[in-house]
């Protein structure tokens, strides 16, 4: 299995998760976000009006809850004892009913808590529920799993991150300070991202110091990421 990428720290792979996860030895962290289901949208403020570049994200929604609960069971395998997976989704309102993530748990994996992603705003045209401004991080977590230390929690079960302002080309960025929050808040030494997008948990793993692998089945983000890998290798004066 060869990498797309490789640095000191980094390594990327493309290709679809399911096939590349139980090939990889045990990982400390998981830090995530799947595409959405969202299927086609349209509007000046709709930023999946273009999809992603290889992934039409409309899938059938028992299709995908099935897809998204094999992804969650081969992360949770892939975890070691002490580990966990945050893993970031949203509440979908589909047919006048609202479907949280949660569904998206497999049996046989817990569920220790829900984070509340205060993203400080958010659109929604629809008059039959009110604009969310929120997204859910679930921590998926192994009994062994402990944060750092107790000032860790200090964190909270609330974060106040906003969204990402930089496109980076990708329609779905997450913050860097969502990944930074959630790794920095453990001892994990390796954190892997299935859904490498545009490489913001591989930069945020970095830059704390941590071995980080990432898996993207689009070749132009896995593209996208090395560039931004290699740029963040200039920005600190060494080489990839």
């Amino acid at each position: 299995m060869k990498p797309y990428y490789q640095d000191d720290n980094v390594t990327l792979y493309h290709g679809d998760c399911l096939e590349i996860i139980p090939r990889l030895g045990p990982v400390d962290l998981v830090v995530t976000s799947p595409p959405y289901n969202m299927g086609k949208q349209s509007g000046a403020y709709a930023n999946m009006r273009d999809g992603y570049r290889s992934y039409s994200d409309d899938r059938g929604d028992a299709q995908y809850v099935a897809w998204q609960k094999s992804v969650i069971s081969a992360l949770w395998d892939a975890t070691a004892p002490s580990g966990a997976i945050f893993y970031n989704h949203k509440t979908l309102i589909r047919d006048g009913a609202a479907l949280p993530p949660t569904r998206y748990v497999p049996d046989g994996v817990t569920l220790r808590q829900m984070i509340v992603w205060n993203r400080g705003g958010g659109f929604n045209h629809s008059p039959s529920h009110f604009c969310p401004h929120h997204e859910l991080i679930l921590l998926l977590a192994h009994r062994d799993f402990r944060l750092k230390d107790r000032p860790a929690s200090a964190a909270g079960d609330v974060w106040n991150l906003g969204i990402d302002h930089k496109a980076h080309d990708h329609p779905c960025a997450f913050p860097e300070s969502l990944a930074t929050t959630a790794i920095a808040a453990t001892d994990a030494k390796v954190i892997l991202d299935p859904y490498a997008g545009s490489g913001t948990t591989l930069r945020a793993a970095n830059d704390l110091g941590r071995k980080a692998i990432g898996i993207e089945l689009d070749e132009a983000y896995c593209e996208m990421i090395a560039r931004r890998l290699d740029q963040m290798c200039l920005d600190f004066g060494g080489a990839s």
